[in-house]
């Protein structure tokens, strides 16, 4: 029985522009800085303005949490609940580490200290997600 056309196009293989994929350095290297640097994986696959709206808006809601007071969760504290907020916080990438450096300290007694926290948080999460997006578009799953 002859096939159809359908059935031979699904058999004869992948698709050219899938049939390249980058090395597992160069994935693991646009990885790193686009966890590094919001926006910068993106930058770095030529998705410019898509690079520049997620380091605007990941940049900004750190720096609103920061406004806020919002706290760094403490990582040896025992409590699962705020290990997996600083583990949140710390995907922002290198933001969270230079806040620390040049002496930033939430204060817990603020009135807006806990939204704080949460736009901290929320700017990391943020950021894994715009990490994934640039690993889809490197492996060619996406547009």
């Amino acid at each position: 029985m002859p096939k159809r056309a359908a059935e031979a196009e699904i058999t004869a293989g992948p698709p050219a522009e899938m049939a390249a994929r980058p090395s597992l350095t160069t994935l693991v290297r646009l990885c790193v800085a686009a966890w590094l640097i919001p926006g910068f994986g993106h930058w770095l696959l030529n998705r410019r303005g898509r690079a520049i709206v997620l380091f605007a808006c990941i940049i900004l809601m750190f720096l609103l949490g920061l406004a806020m007071k919002g706290e760094f969760f403490a990582l040896g504290t025992g409590s699962y609940l705020e290990t997996l907020g600083h583990w949140g916080e710390l995907c922002v990438g290198i933001a969270m580490p230079a806040a620390r450096f040049f002496g930033y300290a939430g204060d817990p007694l603020f009135v807006s200290s806990d939204y704080g926290t949460a736009f901290l948080v929320s700017a990391g999460m943020l950021n894994v997600l715009a990490i994934l997006d640039a690993y889809d578009i490197a492996m060619g799953r996406k547009p």
